[in-house]
């Protein structure tokens, strides 16, 4: 049962994260909406089409009101919510841990489907996101707080290092993304997340350039790499480092 709840909640946020997301890099408000939308026509959509994945999967992909063919960060973002948030909920309960991944996870959907659409990592979200678990860091304990600023004057030292040295590789609001989850994890969780998107967006773009040619001359959102760098720290970060450290 309470699998079954913490998919429909996360469901739920995923699609309004989507949203989020979504409009406002182009400040459009998404709190005090009425209705939803079609992308294409603009036309209100009934509450049967707002689904999360049932409307996509039923509509075969398409809006009902324009037949346009409609964005797979829906499908994406709606799929891969409820599995994590289970996967996380069985390994770790609901301890701090189980809450700390999922507010990070909330941040990087908003910039997934913001770096996918616009290329564009908003500094509002980077900022709030920061205060809100300085906050949250301060109120546990001091030294808590001072440990994490710590790790955050740490990561600057080591991604700002990394732009400087390969500037045309990485927008300079992936770097910040990347020094602030030193600050929410810690650095040798944002490494670990650093060097899954690396290897994991080579391989991406390296098969996709063997069948489109001048794929390699395209900017290239580097969020959805850090989101699956992301899904498997929870999971994977310890035994990487025992691996590269201890062997």
């Amino acid at each position: 049962m309470i699998y079954f709840i913490l998919s429909v909640y996360s469901l739920v946020l995923a699609s309004f994260l989507h949203v989020v997301g979504m409009n406002y890099p182009l400040r459009k408000p998404f709190l005090r909406r009425i209705s939803s939308e079609c992308d294409y026509c603009g036309e209100k959509l009934q509450l049967t089409r707002m689904l999360p994945i049932a409307s996509f999967v039923l509509l075969k992909g398409r809006t009902g009101c324009c037949n346009q063919p409609m964005s797979w960060s829906y499908f994406i973002v709606e799929m891969l919510s409820p599995v994590f948030v289970c996967i996380l909920y069985g390994v770790y309960g609901f301890e701090s841990s189980f809450y700390l991944y999922i507010f990070i996870f909330s941040l990087l959907l908003i910039l997934y489907v913001s770096d996918v659409y616009y290329l564009h990592i908003p500094n509002m979200f980077l900022f709030v996101y920061f205060l809100s678990c300085a906050s949250y860091y301060g109120y546990v304990d001091l030294s808590v707080l001072l440990q994490h600023m710590y790790q955050l004057i740490l990561g600057t030292v080591v991604f700002v290092g990394i732009y400087l040295f390969a500037r045309k590789g990485f927008g300079f609001g992936d770097i910040k993304l990347l020094i602030l989850l030193c600050f929410l994890l810690s650095l040798k969780e944002a490494v670990f997340i650093f060097i899954i998107a690396v290897f994991s967006g080579a391989i991406l773009i390296g098969i996709v350039t063997m069948f489109q040619r001048g794929m390699s001359k395209k900017q290239i959102p580097f969020v959805p790499f850090i989101l699956f760098g992301f899904l498997l720290c929870p999971f994977a970060n310890d035994f990487f480092w025992e691996l590269v450290l201890y062997n």
